[in-house]
């Protein structure tokens, strides 16, 4: 009965947030630490392992390596850290990820600012935006570091781009290593 299950929910949604939930996973770090738990956790639930080695893994996650400060509205905020880059999609020199084949991906994007700053951001798809993302560092006493995340999940061709662009002009800080850019695919 569960292996029903499982075969349904992955022609609907993919096998990427079932194991999420299978394994714990709590937030796109879990998944991180825990992705390479997948083929494991599927050979056991699935008779067929071919099925499972048949599954494309694309997944990133990067960190911010420096203060980010007074770009111009609409660049690129380049996450140049990179923890993982399964599938090379994500490219920490532009800080853009295209899309190694077609699928649905989700992606989030954490921001923490200085105390007394501010700082926007957009996802953008093939220069198109998404989502947005605003993180006030100036609320109460302006000495609050403050952080915020979105997440979006976008259906994607081969080769469309998706990146977080500043998105306002002002004076602005995000933080590095607490501010980060993250996805994969479902």
């Amino acid at each position: 009965m569960i292996f029903l299950f499982v075969s349904t929910f992955d022609k609907l949604y993919g096998a990427g947030l079932f194991f999420l939930f299978l394994l714990g996973v709590s937030g796109i770090d879990d998944f991180i630490a825990n992705y390479d738990k997948y083929l494991s956790v599927c050979k056991k639930m699935v008779d067929q392992d071919k099925q499972c080695e048949e599954k494309e893994v694309i997944a990133f996650h990067a960190r911010l390596s420096t203060n980010m400060r007074n770009i111009k509205d609409k660049d690129v905020v380049v996450f140049g850290t990179v923890t993982l880059n399964t599938g090379k999609g994500y490219n920490p020199t532009t800080g853009k990820f295209t899309a190694p084949s077609r699928g649905h991906y989700s992606f989030t994007w954490t921001i923490a600012t200085d105390a007394g700053y501010m700082f926007s951001t957009q996802l953008v798809i093939n220069g198109n935006p998404v989502s947005y993302n605003h993180v006030n560092g100036k609320t109460g006493s302006g000495n609050n570091y403050e952080t915020g995340s979105s997440t979006v999940i976008l259906k994607m061709e081969k080769n469309d781009v998706v990146s977080i662009l500043l998105h306002d002009a002002g004076v602005f800080v995000a933080r590095p290593d607490w501010s980060s850019f993250s996805g994969f695919k479902l």
